[in-house]
Parts: structure tokens; sequence; C-alpha cells
């Protein structure tokens, strides 16, 4: 099938076995061997979308809201045979009726849904049910902990009793605290001075020790030098004599160097030296020694000075320490402890006072309010039932005195009677009618629709020889005026008619039906054509058909009746 709708030409194939529609598109203008182009949208999509019911929102049921789908589109535009005269609303059965409702006041209006308030759904009010006990077993938990007539004004005055205990007892840590920061500085700044003087003057005792001893290795060293020269000067003073016992000479048993007369000085003369150079460094470090002791003096004394200081800040302290003394009998763990209880208390009043307000809020979300959507067509209901009685003129129904439109059941009403009231065959005209108008309606205020409206056999039951229906209009007339009507008609959008009912000559000759000949090269042989070059018709009981005898070829337009040529959908 085939359609043009805005700049584009579509074309839907569909297996006669069935399964899924592709859809395949061109644009307009170009060649007509241009190639369709796989679109990539399913049909439902694109026909919202060429309808310019895209975002619009409508009302599935009384808790839920969508947006509106092809079949939305497709129950209002195409009636089969069956339904036409059916004695069923024209919205249809079952849960799709409200939502059917709710695209025709779309079509109509053009107005959608979403400003309607939802009811809540069975789930929502089942889960606010669960909540609601929830929320009372909470509340009767924190209830048995509370004592009993205990008012949450005696709960805040004992609080505010404690905290201002606390805030007394707290501001006078402050101002003993800031009384003794200055003082605890100067003894924290004495105790250091005092620490560094101490460890300078322990220091300068080590080294007054160190230099003592060394003063006195400094004498042993003189002394022994001293005895040595005096032994080496006895030494020289002795003659060299013979061994008086072997009577062996002195050459032959000392190193003759010894023996030498230089030597002897030249030991004192070393010695002397040795001498000379300890009585230096002992006179330097009697000055060093002599230092030591008298910074030593100086840091012991500078000691002593600390000492007292030190003692005088502490006994300061002590004294400021005991003016301060705590003027409250409270302990403040007691009253720590205290508060924590009566906070505890006080959150289990404002949890309840909250347990309270939410289950009120959620005995409220638990009950399901029926809501009554109420939609009026006003104007655009009295245009849309003015032109299906211009239509059911046309086709011979001209004892009509009023007809109006049902808002609530999106059906016309003709001389105060319901249409489901009337007989099958004046009914099924009546909706076809309302559809055409509806249609018309819609297209020419820009409102969303299919922009066709396919009638499956409309005249079948009405012109049925075997029908006791009684007519007040002759079925023949209903007929002929009916395709005169067709013939003639250049509405907005398109009318596609099926339709078994013989048509005049002079009739079909301005309308030019396209009839169904079942008669091989004679016509269009059915709704499918058949493909050119194909022999073997099927019959009943053969085998499935295969690709080479598939049924169809090039659509063209299966109408019997279209409107204005810009605002026309072939198929």
């Amino acid at each position: 099938m085939r359609f043009k709708a805005s700049e584009g030409e579509y074309e839907v194939r569909r297996g006669l076995a069935g399964g899924g529609a592709a859809v395949y598109a061109r644009v307009l203008g170009k060649t007509d061997d241009q190639v369709f182009e796989p679109l990539e949208q399913e049909l439902g999509e694109l026909l919202v979308e060429l309808c310019g019911a895209s975002g619009k929102q409508i009302l599935r049921n009384h808790s839920e809201r969508g947006a509106v789908t092809g079949d939305d589109l497709r129950h209002w535009s195409l009636w089969s045979q069956s339904d036409i005269p059916a004695k069923q609303p024209s919205a249809g059965k079952g849960f799709s009726i409200p939502k059917h409702e709710a695209a025709f006041h779309l079509f109509l209006t053009g107005s959608d849904d979403s400003a309607i308030q939802l009811r809540k759904s069975a789930t929502e009010a089942e889960r606010a049910r669960g909540e609601l006990q929830a929320a009372e077993t909470a509340l009767k938990r924190i209830e048995g902990l509370m004592p009993k007539d205990l008012g949450r004004n005696e709960v805040e005055e004992a609080l505010e009793r404690v905290d201002a205990t606390l805030s007394a007892m707290t501001s006078q840590y402050d101002a003993r605290a800031s009384a003794l920061k200055d003082l605890r500085r100067q003894l924290a700044e004495t105790t250091d001075e005092l620490r560094r003087v101490e460890n300078d003057r322990n220091h300068s005792r080590s080294m007054i020790g160190r230099f003592e001893l060394l003063d006195e290795k400094y004498a042993n060293d003189q002394a022994r030098l001293g005895g040595t020269s005096e032994g080496v000067a006895f030494f020289q003073e002795l003659p060299t004599v013979d061994c008086p016992l072997c009577g062996t000479p002195a050459e032959t048993q000392v190193d003759p160097n010894d023996l030498r007369p230089a030597a002897p000085s030249r030991y004192r003369a070393a010695i002397a030296a040795e001498a000379e150079k300890i009585r230096a460094l002992r006179v330097g470090l009697l000055a060093a020694l002599q230092h030591e002791r008298d910074r030593y003096d100086d840091l012991k004394a500078r000691t002593s000075k600390l000492a007292a200081d030190l003692n005088v800040l502490q006994n300061r302290e002590a004294m400021v320490l005991n003016n301060a003394r705590v003027e409250f009998t409270a302990n403040p763990k007691t009253l720590a402890l205290r508060r924590s209880e009566l906070s505890e208390q006080l959150s289990y009043f404002d949890e309840i006072q909250h347990l309270a307000a939410e289950i009120d809020r959620l005995k409220k979300a638990s009950v399901r309010k029926r809501i009554t959507v109420a939609r009026e067509g006003g104007a655009f209901g009295r245009e849309v039932a003015n032109r299906a009685k211009e239509l059911l003129d046309a086709w011979g129904f001209t004892a009509i005195q009023n007809i109006a439109l049902d808002d609530g059941s999106c059906d016309l009403r003709i001389d105060d009677r319901s249409r489901l009231s009337y007989g099958a065959g004046v009914r099924g005209l009546y909706l076809s009618s309302l559809m055409v108008a509806l249609m018309e309606h819609a297209l020419e205020k820009g409102h969303p629709h299919l922009g066709v409206v396919v009638l499956d056999s409309p005249l079948k039951t009405y012109a049925d020889p075997d029908s006791t229906e009684e007519h007040e209009v002759p079925p023949a007339t209903v007929i002929d005026r009916f395709y005169g009507w067709m013939s003639t008609w250049h509405g907005r959008g398109q009318v596609i008619v099926l339709e078994n009912e013989p048509i005049k000559p002079e009739t079909a000759e301005a309308l030019e039906p396209i009839t169904f000949t079942r008669i091989r090269g004679k016509g269009r042989y059915g709704l499918y054509p058949l493909r050119d070059g194909l022999n073997n018709l099927p019959k009943a009981g053969d085998p499935e058909i295969h690709e080479d005898q598939t049924v169809g070829d090039e659509p063209r337009d299966n109408v019997t009746g279209d409107g204005e040529a810009d605002q026309k959908t072939s198929s």
C-alpha cells in the first residue's frame, strides 16, 4: 500500500501470510523510478507523527496516561462490515474504551488529556496502605518508649533548665580559663627558661670537672718529666766503668751512641721542651677553668632566681584556682546524661508529630477516589453534529429534526434518541456520517486525525432484503443518494467504501469505482491485484502460495470516493 503525506510518499509492505509491516519512503517530486528506501520506524509511530499527534497525551484509564498510538487513530478510521451495524458503543468495548474516547475528543477539540488529574492506581493505593501500616507500627513503638502523662512542655522546660546550668558552668570555666591564661603562659615560659638554664649549669659543672682533671694530668706530666730530667743529669755525672764482675768494657755491653757525651744533653733538652709545652697549655687551661667557674656561678645564681620565680607563679596559680572554685553542686557528667535523655524524649515527640502527619497523608493516599472525566465538545461538537446532519440529508434522511453529539458516549443523538436505539441499517449509516464528519472537522481545524475513513459495506445491512427493519426512507433511495453524494463529494480527507450494492450507470460514470471482477484479464481481480504473468490462480485447498505465485503488483487507488487533491491520501 502506498500513500502520500506531507512531502513524502510511503510504501507499506506486509506478507499475505501475516507478520509485521515494513515501511519504505521516498521524497515527493522525484522521478517515478526513484527507489523506496527502508524507514527505521514503526508504522504506528509514523502515522502518529504524520497526523500531528506526536507528544499528545490521552488517558488509557483513570490511573494511566500515555501517548497516542496507531491503534487510537485506526479505531476511528477503519470500520469493518461487522462493526458498522453493531449495537455497541462507537468507542468499542472492554479496556480500550477510555483511550478510544480520549482519542475521539483529541480529534474533536485538538486538546489532549495532559491536564486531567489521574486516579491513583490499585498498586499505588496498596503501597500506601503498606506504608500506613508501617507508620502506625512505628508510632505504637515510640509511644511505648515514652513515659505516660509526660508532656512536651515539661520536657522542653527541663531541657531548658539543664541547658542553662551547663551554660553557666561553661561560662565559669571560660572565665577561669581566661584568668589563668596569662598566668599559665608565664608559668610555661619560666619553666622552659629554668630547664634551659639548669641544662647550661649542669653542662658548665661537667666542663669544670673535665678541666680540673686535665690540669691534674698536666701537673703529673710535669712532675714525671722533671724526675726524668734529674735522672738523666745524675746518669750524666756517673763515670764509665767496666763490669765489676767480669771486667767487660762498657763499650761492648751498650749502644755506643748512648755513651757519647752529647746524648744525655739532647735527652734533657727534649724533656725541657715538652715540659715547657705542658706549662703553656696549663696556663691556658687555668684561664678557661676560671672562666667556666665564673659561668657556673652565674648560671647557679640564675637557676636559683628562676626557681624562686616559678615557685611564686605556682603559688599564684593555686590561689587563683582556689578563688575560682565551682559554685554548682551538680556533676557535669550527670547533667550531660540528663540532657541526652531529654533530647531523646523531645525527638520522640517530633517523631510522633511527623508520624501522625504521615499517617493522615497515607490514609488519604490509600483511598482511591473516583474521578469523573468530563470532556465537552462545545462548539466543535455542534459543528460535527451539523455536518453529520448535512451528510444524512444528502443520503436521503431528510426527516431528521435535530441531531447532537453526545460527549460522554462519543456518539450521535438523533431526534433525542441514542444512535444505538435505531435499527442495524440506520445506525450503521448514522455511524458512517459521524466518522466522515469527524474527519472533515479535524482536518479543517488542524486537529490530529488519520485523514482517511474506510467503510466496509455501510449500505449492506440497510439494503438487506431479508431485514425486518422498518425503513422510513426506501433502501434504493438511500443507495442512489449515497453513491450520488460520493460522486460529487470534494470534502477534506479521503473516504474509502467497500460495497456490493449496484450503482446506476450514470452515477458510476461520474464516480469511476474500482470493481473487483474475480475474472482474469478483466478489470481488477480483487483487493490484491494479480501479478502480470501469473497463470495458475490459487484455489481453496491448494498448497501455500510460493514467491513466484505471490499476488500483487504496483498498488493503485482503491477508493470509491476521495476528497480534495491536496488533502487526499492514496492507498
